[in-house]
């Protein structure tokens, strides 16, 4: 006899009960590792909404001070995103030799990785120097494609606030430095707290500098970039202080020394490096190249894809941290050797990363017009944001399987295999398809929006495919 519905409900219940029991172990040591991570994300996450808001705020109905924000920040975060990418190499070989328990070869490592990035710095800085007028070229053809006269006002008020985020890369290296090296080692809290202090003090200088309290003069979308320079000059200060003052650390301190600077370890740091910054920067390029293609549409298509980005990155940033916890767990378990609970690992990570965006995908569809009303009272921006809501709701899931694949590959140190697979997603695919959509099939600013669905769900089936095949290498192995 079949069962009944109440014994098929039962069966099911133990399934899920013995489902949950075998992967909570496993769930437990990602949220260990991810929390303060996901911490320091809604951190940051807090200041770009911040940022976002009070921007929006100050300009009230003009969306020109926001859409001054999403264009100076446009060019700007390309180059810091590929910078920040290579320090992202440091936590993979950490971790390797940190589960060996060779902490010698762990602080030669952040020695080496400290010149390297300190130089990345200043190369990323004079770079964005050089870049500047990009921003005023751009502007003028976006304006001479048929675009508002309004761009004109975008690009003067954009200009005075990507001065002042170059200045804040240096500081903003020596931070990651630190903080992935202590990622690499197991440790997420420092930074986060480093991270949460000094986001506080970007808003606190937000609210000082945006309209002009405690005595200073009202400098818009100026002083948004003047608070992200001093918080980031306090994060620096803050991580390499408490590193160097601080007891835990000292077996890598006292391993420091003169000698220990080799061409060949910064050359190992930027064989893992450099593809980790090759995909961070293509990827970071379709929302760039996006956000550069939507002022053919006017300030207020900007303003609204400025919002759907934050929105985007509030999802994205937490699967970031579950991703950076899954790196640090198969680095570790790389560098043991020790396979058998490979395969767990990855899956429970899926799983926490699945469940969070398919959350915030129902969160924007139906909060799709309250979201916008929180950073604008500009209608028309409000029902240009709603429509972008739908369909950045609809990428959550295959940007949770790419940025989490890509996190475990990084933990694995294949990293080789990165590079080919996005530029195909992101640069063949996703591109084209938005500028299709956009501006050939008559989507406009939503049909950018649409490119990222076909982009990231090619990347998440490249990705996913690969990790597969390297459980399946490493595990036997072990046969």
């Amino acid at each position: 006899m079949p069962p009944s519905a109440g014994e098929f409900h039962f069966l099911i219940s133990l399934q899920v009960m013995k489902f949950f029991t075998v992967y909570k172990p496993f769930y437990k040591n990602n949220l260990r590792l991810a929390l303060p991570v996901i911490l320091s994300q809604m951190g940051q996450i807090t200041v770009q909404l911040a940022d976002t808001a009070m921007v929006g705020r100050y300009g009230g109905e003009d969306p020109t001070p926001l859409a001054a924000v999403a264009f100076g920040t446009s060019v700007f975060f390309i180059v810091f995103i590929a910078a920040m990418g290579l320090s992202f190499g440091l936590t993979p070989l950490v971790g390797e030799y940190f589960a060996k328990e060779d902490k010698r070869y762990a602080a030669e490592l952040l020695q080496n990785g400290a010149v390297l990035f300190m130089l990345t710095g200043l190369v990323a800085s004079a770079a964005l120097v050089a870049l500047r007028p990009l921003l005023s070229i751009l502007g003028g053809a976006m304006m001479d494609s048929g675009s508002d006269a309004s761009i004109a006002e975008v690009i003067d008020m954009a200009l005075p606030y990507y001065d002042t985020l170059v200045w804040s890369v240096f500081p903003a290296m020596i931070f990651f430095t630190f903080k992935q090296f202590l990622e690499g080692i197991g440790n997420t809290r420092t930074a986060m707290v480093v991270i949460i202090i000094c986001n506080a003090v970007n808003i606190l200088f937000n609210w000082m500098l945006i309209f002009g309290k405690c005595g200073f003069e009202p400098m818009g979308a100026v002083g948004a970039g003047i608070a992200t320079l001093i918080s980031r000059i306090c994060m620096c200060v803050m991580i390499a202080a408490y590193f160097f003052r601080s007891k835990r650390f000292k077996v890598y301190t006292e391993a420091l020394c003169m000698g220990a600077f080799r061409l060949g370890t910064m050359l190992r740091i930027l064989k893992v490096g450099i593809p980790i910054s090759f995909q961070m920067f293509m990827e970071a390029s379709i929302f760039v190249v996006a956000n550069i293609m939507v002022l053919a549409f006017g300030a207020h298509a900007l303003s609204s894809y400025q919002i759907g980005t934050n929105m985007m990155n509030i999802s994205f940033m937490i699967v970031v941290a579950i991703g950076s916890a899954t790196t640090i767990l198969c680095s570790h378990i790389y560098g043991q050797g020790n396979f058998a609970d490979l395969r767990r690992t990855v899956y429970a990570s899926y799983q926490l990363g699945l469940a969070w965006c398919v959350t915030a995908a129902v969160c924007f569809v139906l909060l799709r017009f309250a979201i916008p009303a929180l950073f604008t009272a500009n209608a028309r921006v409000i029902e240009l944001t709603a429509t972008m809501l739908i369909y950045i709701a609809l990428f959550q899931v295959s940007d949770c399987l790419q940025t989490v694949s890509i996190s475990i590959l990084r933990g694995l140190q294949d990293v080789k295999v990165i590079m080919p697979i996005v530029f195909v997603s992101y640069i063949l695919i996703n591109i084209p398809v938005g500028y299709l959509l956009a501006f050939k099939c008559g989507f406009e600013a939503v049909g950018l929006v649409m490119g990222f669905i076909v982009g990231l769900s090619c990347c998440a089936v490249l990705t996913v495919r690969r990790v597969r095949r390297d459980i399946a290498r490493l595990e036997a192995r072990m046969r």
